[in-house]
């Protein structure tokens, strides 16, 4: 049997890898089997990689190495996700290459059909069936018996069945951090920060029609939200705190606070052991902080919390209510208004764009509400809005599909050329949503403060991004209140500059060397 080699490798991540560099978390879990198994394995960022990467992953690869892991999400870090396994099979066309990640899951078919670019797509939680599949690999046998595996044999792509049951909970002690020699180059926005990203819980109770959780999760027995032990959080807390000299923690739960107790107990448990980090949480919603009191707020925000994604999502009552997001417009004002009494926390506005059967007069109104939270609490954040995708499993997805026709990409070439802010589909958009949509991104990303307070870097980019901010932002807010769409040069010219960064930012390595 071959040695146990394996290569895990991380892409580029389109232009909001400009900006944001968090440690490949997604590799590690994947890694979390092999590493117990004695697998010798090596993470290969190509993010961070000084030099040349494409010299240093042909280097890598030798006769004893078994399989190259790839973690891809949709859009952007497709198209480098195929170089990746081109370079490989050029290299050594006997070494398999396993994608992994969020596209694997919802979409492996369309992966195995550039057979240049992977040879084994794995579906869902991977570090059990990765483990299985690279212990197939080593003995020669096929992996007809592996549930999540997609396969290719010939001309024939085999899906196998198999969903998720559980949810994948690792021990922090598992988790391989030492594969990860120099955690120095992670962060975002030229912030001084050592950011570690982890969970607090597993899974999302609600039903958001248009978010991949619902079914994701659809096949988990039991409940859909589980809370991960208290002292289990802290204790992974001050393990990279005191190991990897960790000082912020970012929860990546798909939402955090279904029970406000979990969190207070967690904040409670960091300052009883006094351990020096600050916190951020991805997952708040506007139902949830209705029920968090000014006590509450106050709490975290001495705890250290200093950002509170929270999806907003639009607008439109009837829009919020098609969303499923269980709250009114005048939930989301008069949370914003609560959240501005506690300024020491961020809190950071997700919106979507382009729905099915939304209305121009919708999309106006939710510009309306962009605009209001801004001025009833000048410290919050607008995050550029997201055009509106399509993802198969959700409600929305069949009424794209039933209702327009829709049909999602079904090559890789396709997928790559999505980016989050780019085009997705504008067959269900009235006349002139087009355009608007353009005006509401572009313009999202002047209307705050974002600049100012996220931007700590003294580089010369963050310098010139904070002089155009200063001297564009009332010339958005003025568009964007009055609806000027006509003779948007600004989007085109950021749709130049988000192709030009990541660009730039795909060819930094090789420059640094």
């Amino acid at each position: 049997m071959r040695k146990k080699h394996v290569i895990m490798v991380y892409p580029y991540q389109g232009f909001s890898g400009t900006y944001a560099k968090h440690m490949p978390l997604s590799l590690l879990y994947a890694s979390a089997e092999l590493v117990k198994a004695d697998y010798d394995v090596v993470i290969l960022d190509t993010r961070v990689t000084p030099g040349d990467w494409r010299k240093k992953l042909t280097d890598l690869i030798d006769a004893d190495t078994l399989c190259v892991g790839v973690s891809a999400m949709s859009g952007a870090p497709i198209g480098h996700a195929r170089e990746i396994g081109r370079i490989v099979k050029a290299a050594n066309p006997g070494v398999a290459v396993v994608w992994g990640g969020p596209h694997a899951t919802f979409y492996p078919e369309s992966i195995l059909r550039d057979e240049w670019s992977a040879d084994y797509a794995v579906s869902g939680y991977a570090s059990k069936i990765f483990l299985d599949l690279c212990e197939a690999l080593r003995e020669g046998r096929r992996p007809v018996d592996i549930p999540g595996i997609t396969w290719r044999d010939g001309d024939r792509i085999h899906v196998n069945g198999g969903n998720d049951k559980s949810f994948e909970y690792i021990d922090y002690r598992d988790i391989p951090y030492h594969l990860i020699e120099d955690y120095s180059p992670y962060g975002q926005l030229d912030q001084d920060r050592r950011i570690f990203s982890m969970y607090s819980a597993l899974g999302c109770p609600y039903q958001c029609t248009f978010c991949s959780s619902p079914a994701q999760y659809a096949t988990i027995d039991g409940k859909k939200w589980v809370a991960l032990k208290t002292i289990e959080v802290v204790d992974h807390i001050e393990h990279v705190v005191k190991t990897y000299g960790a000082n912020y923690i970012y929860f990546i739960d798909d939402d955090s606070f279904p029970s406000l107790k979990h969190v207070e107990d967690i904040i409670d448990a960091i300052h009883e052991r006094k351990l020096p980090v600050k916190l951020g949480f991805r997952g708040a919603r506007i139902n949830e902080i209705k029920k968090m009191s000014d006590a509450y707020l106050a709490k975290l925000a001495r705890a250290g919390t200093d950002i509170m994604h929270i999806g907003a999502e639009c607008g439109s009552d009837r829009l919020l209510q098609l969303l499923k997001k269980n709250c009114t417009v005048d939930d989301i004002v008069e949370c914003n208004r609560k959240l501005a009494r506690h300024p020491e926390i961020t809190a950071a506005y997700n919106f979507i764009m382009g729905l099915p059967t939304e209305t121009l007069n919708e999309l106006k109104s939710t510009r309306d509400l962009m605009l209001r939270l801004v001025d009833d609490h000048p410290n919050c954040l607008i995050f550029p809005p997201n055009k509106f995708r399509p993802l198969p499993g959700t409600e929305l997805y069949e009424v794209a599909q039933k209702e327009w026709g829709y049909s999602m990409p079904n090559t890789l070439d396709a997928w790559s050329a999505i980016e989050v802010e780019g085009e997705i589909s504008d067959q269900w958009y009235e006349k002139g949503m087009a355009e608007f949509c353009n005006l509401m991104l572009i313009s999202s990303y002047f209307i705050d403060n974002k600049v100012e307070n996220l931007t700590e870097g003294t580089t010369l980019f963050y310098k010139v991004l904070r002089l155009i901010n200063k001297l564009y932002r009332p010339i958005a807010r003025y568009r964007l209140q009055n609806g000027l769409t006509q003779v948007l040069v600004e989007y085109w010219a950021y749709r130049v500059l988000t192709g030009v960064l990541s660009k730039l930012q795909a060819r930094f390595n090789r420059i640094s060397a």
